[in-house]
C-alpha cells in the first residue's frame, strides 16, 4: 500500500510554558466552560508537553508526578478537532511517558474520558471497568506499565 504524503503531518512534540497550554484546554475539552475551569491542582509543578504542526500548537498534554515519582497522572490531554485522528495525540503521550520514565516514574495513568478508550487501549493502557463521572462526563480509570 502506497503511503499518501499529503497527510502526513510533521509533528514536533516539545515542553511548553504552563499557560500555553489553557487556551487549548479549554477549546477542546470544555468549550462551555472558563478558562479558570483549565486550572487544576499541581500545574505549576506538572511536566507540560505540547504538539506542534509547523507553527501551530495543536495538542497539549500534562503530566503530574505523584511525591515518589513513581506514578504519574496525564491530565488535560487535548488536540485541536482538525488535528484529531493524525498521531499528535499518541505523540504527546509517548514523549511525555518516554521522559517521566527517564526520571524514575514507572506508571502512568490517567481518567480517561468513555468516549477515548479505544485511544488509550492503542497506546497500550489497561482499563478499569468501572465508569464515574464527573461534571457531567463518563469517565474510566487507565493505567500504563512503564517499566
Amino acid at each position: 500500500r502506497q503511503l499518501d504524503v499529503k497527510h502526513v503531518l510533521e509533528i514536533e512534540v516539545r515542553q511548553i510554558e504552563l499557560g500555553e497550554t489553557y487556551v487549548l484546554r479549554q477549546k477542546v475539552l470544555w468549550p462551555d466552560r472558563s478558562v479558570v475551569h483549565m486550572m487544576v491542582d499541581g500545574d505549576d509543578a506538572a511536566l507540560h508537553l505540547g504538539a506542534y504542526v509547523g507553527a501551530q500548537l495543536a495538542g497539549v498534554g500534562s503530566f503530574y508526578a505523584d511525591a515518589d515519582g513513581v506514578r504519574v497522572r496525564l491530565r488535560k490531554l487535548a488536540v485541536l478537532k482538525a488535528y484529531q485522528g493524525r498521531g499528535l495525540g499518541g505523540q504527546i503521550v509517548a514523549s511525555g511517558a518516554k521522559m517521566v520514565a527517564m526520571q524514575g516514574a514507572q506508571f502512568l495513568w490517567c481518567d480517561a474520558r468513555e468516549t477515548a478508550i479505544g485511544f488509550y487501549e492503542r497506546l497500550g493502557f489497561v482499563i478499569t471497568p468501572e465508569r464515574f463521572d464527573k461534571s457531567g462526563v463518563v469517565y474510566v480509570k487507565a493505567e500504563k506499565v512503564l517499566v
